[in-house]
């Protein structure tokens, strides 16, 4: 955890924009598996860029491959410098060139904001900036984009060019590749250095709430989800508090929120919501696995492991026509098949059959067919559900 004491860098001015009292608060970092994957397609890809050798993994290769498929795909930053890491000060309007491939190591001066851009090039009195998205989630067009805002003012002012061309390329693996781009013009980039001195005096009035024990002013909406100060956020935690102690007048305070003015609103307000009733789930979750939940009469609610056995349609098909023919094996089948299948083939052999037999005797009977050839296997399910406690032998209930 820890507290930001300067101005956000360029993957959080998106959020700063829309809740500057977001980066004063404590900040909970967390490490994702698909952020890793990205970060390694980056680098394969600036790699390729310039020139230089790389062992990407076999996935990453593939993904270069296909994105190599169409050579206009990567025709705008061929000849980019990769990873420029820009620092601009809204109170000087100076800006600076902090270095290439520094990763997160910025070391901003107070009151500067700092970012890397993925891609480069400046040509034709203009600079051209470009970020890779590898995700498929969603981003703000490049003409709304607080990141590439900051980034296109940031290497204008840096390199002595009146205008700037920001875009994204779009390249999830399995999806066909796509750019979106926008043009920033001399007034719009003066427009961007209004936005960025406006956003550190409101994270500076932010600041000094804190400092003085009050509650800065907070904007509680869908972009909660993904906030790093979510976990210690003064409206996340009232929120929870009143949605555990008043739900009902929760739901009537939405509901009376659904008119043309105000359903964005309540909108955002029941996804914030929402997300922050799933991370107290996951963390009941997550408590009871370690030790279930009395509930008061020797009852608990916790895991509840089960077991289920599952036919391999593949394996089961031959064995089924062998012992019982194809037109009593297809009882037992559509795309798959399961126990209530077997007891359907076993059924319809019974009422066709001259020799008397039980439904469970020929049920019974297919079932060990199919478990002897390999064709059973058996899948575990844990649920967490209200049941009776399991109490240590010889205690009393």
């Amino acid at each position: 955890m820890r507290t930001p004491q300067n101005l956000p860098t360029a993957s959080r001015l998106q959020l700063a924009t829309t809740c500057p009292a977001s980066q004063v608060l404590p900040l909970v970092d967390s490490a994702w598996s698909a952020g890793d994957a990205g970060t390694d397609k980056h680098a394969a890809l600036a790699a390729a860029i310039v020139g230089t050798g790389q062992n990407p993994s076999p996935d990453v290769v593939a993904w270069l491959d296909a994105l190599n498929d169409d050579p206009a795909t990567l025709a705008p930053i061929r000849g980019a410098a990769p990873e420029l890491a820009y620092g601009y000060t809204p109170s000087t309007g100076i800006a600076r060139l902090i270095g290439s491939n520094v990763g997160r190591a910025y070391n901003a001066a107070p009151g500067e904001f700092a970012g890397s851009a993925d891609y480069v090039l400046v040509a034709d009195d203009a600079v051209t900036v470009v970020d890779l998205k590898t995700g498929m989630a969603d981003v703000p067009h490049p003409a709304r984009n607080a990141q590439l805002r900051f980034l296109a003012l940031a290497a204008a002012r840096w390199h002595g060019v009146e205008s700037a061309r920001v875009g994204i390329l779009h390249a999830p693996e399995g999806r066909t590749p796509w750019w979106n781009w926008a043009t920033l013009a001399p007034f719009d980039l003066e427009e961007v250095a209004v936005e960025l001195k406006t956003l550190a005096e409101r994270i500076g009035y932010a600041r000094n709430d804190v400092a003085k024990g009050k509650t800065p002013r907070l904007t509680v909406g869908e972009h909660c989800n993904h906030c790093p100060a979510r976990f210690g956020c003064p409206a996340r935690v009232a929120m929870a508090q009143r949605l555990a102690g008043e739900p009902e007048k929760v739901v009537l305070d939405l509901k009376a929120m659904l008119t043309p003015e105000s359903a964005a609103l309540a909108l955002a307000r029941w996804q914030a919501a929402t997300k922050a009733l799933q991370e107290v789930g996951a963390a009941l979750h997550a408590y009871a696995s370690e030790s279930p939940i009395p509930l008061g009469d020797g009852r608990v609610w916790g895991p509840v492991v089960s077991e289920r056995e599952v036919i391999d349609a593949d394996k089961a098909w031959p064995l089924l026509v062998k012992l019982y023919g194809a037109n009593a094996a297809r009882e037992a089948m559509s795309l798959d098949t399961s126990k209530a299948g077997v007891e359907r083939m076993a059924r319809a052999l019974r009422d066709t059959s001259t020799v008397k037999t039980t439904l469970k005797a020929l049920t019974t009977e297919a079932l060990e067919a199919l478990r002897s050839a390999g064709a059973v296997t058996t899948k575990r399910q844990t649920k967490f559900e209200e049941h009776q406690a399991v109490l240590p032998e010889g205690k009393a209930a």
